[in-house]
């Protein structure tokens, strides 16, 4: 009976290995794990040696279906960065990452969050957008340095109401998903400045939007049955208005405009 093989299965195989070695060095020096574009099927166990040596690790555009639990070795990585592979669900040790401030998921296939996706208190920026979540985790709300928030292009019906204790929230992007409400606590979020929902199926928003964020200068919600009426009669409307055409006369008159760059009134002038 012959033995069994554990190491690289290809002459391909065994070159990365032992370029992943040799780079080894690089990242322990310099504390950045790049692996874009490699064809990769895992992340190289040289990687996950480096510990708490590694604060970023990119792996983006690669053949990856999950994360091992060797994931949480990289103890004092602070920005994760996974787009465009294959990813479906996520390790929950993930969540042991304390240290993370930036976690770009975008363009996978991931399902669902570990619920306890809120022990990232220090993350500030979260991007899931292009993937086939259906629910955001109520933990979400422990999240109280997330400044920004993507999770367009997905299957979302809601977002949570716990959405409100991220105080520090300036951005959120929910756009293409399937909302029929926004909840009645991202009124809370006094830091909000722009807040993408379009193509959803957005009937009314929280009365009291305008009044709470006080910041709020973008809002985009074209292609949603909500009538423009309905959005201008909300206590508030008017000085959110003025504070949308400042923006956008800072952009013309800043100079930050070019001549091919658009912009929309904020909310949607088509819906009728």
């Amino acid at each position: 009976m012959g033995c069994a093989w554990f190491g690289p299965r290809t002459s391909s195989e065994l070159t990365k290995k032992q370029s992943h070695e040799r780079r080894a060095l690089t990242w322990r020096a310099t504390g950045i794990v790049s692996l874009r574009d490699e064809d990769l099927t895992s992340i190289p166990k040289a990687a996950y040696e480096q510990g708490p040596l590694i604060k970023a690790l990119d792996a983006s555009n690669n053949k990856l279906e999950a994360l091992d639990e060797s994931i949480s070795f990289l103890n004092k990585l602070q920005r994760l960065t996974l787009t465009n592979n294959r990813i479906s669900l996520l390790n929950d040790r993930l969540v042991q990452l304390s240290k993370l401030r930036v976690l770009v998921l975008n363009d996978n296939s991931i399902l669902e969050l570990p619920s306890t996706i809120g022990r990232l208190t220090n993350l500030e920026h979260l991007n899931l957008e292009n993937n086939q979540l259906r629910a955001i985790p109520e933990s979400i709300g422990y999240m109280t340095r997330l400044q920004t928030l993507e999770v367009g292009k997905n299957m979302l019906t809601s977002l949570p109401e716990t959405l409100g204790g991220g105080h520090s929230l300036e951005h959120i992007d929910a756009k293409q998903n399937q909302l029929e409400k926004l909840p009645v606590y991202i009124a809370k979020l006094e830091k909000l400045k722009v807040l993408m929902v379009d193509s959803n199926m957005i009937e009314e928003l929280p009365n009291n939007i305008f009044q709470g964020c006080t910041m709020l200068h973008t809002l985009l919600i074209h292609k949603n049955p909500i009538e423009n009426k309905a959005i201008q009669s909300l206590p508030g409307f008017k000085e959110y208005n003025e504070r949308r055409v400042q923006k956008y006369d800072k952009q013309i008159y800043g100079g930050a405009m070019n001549d091919d760059l658009s912009f929309d009134e904020g909310y949607d002038r088509e819906t009728q």
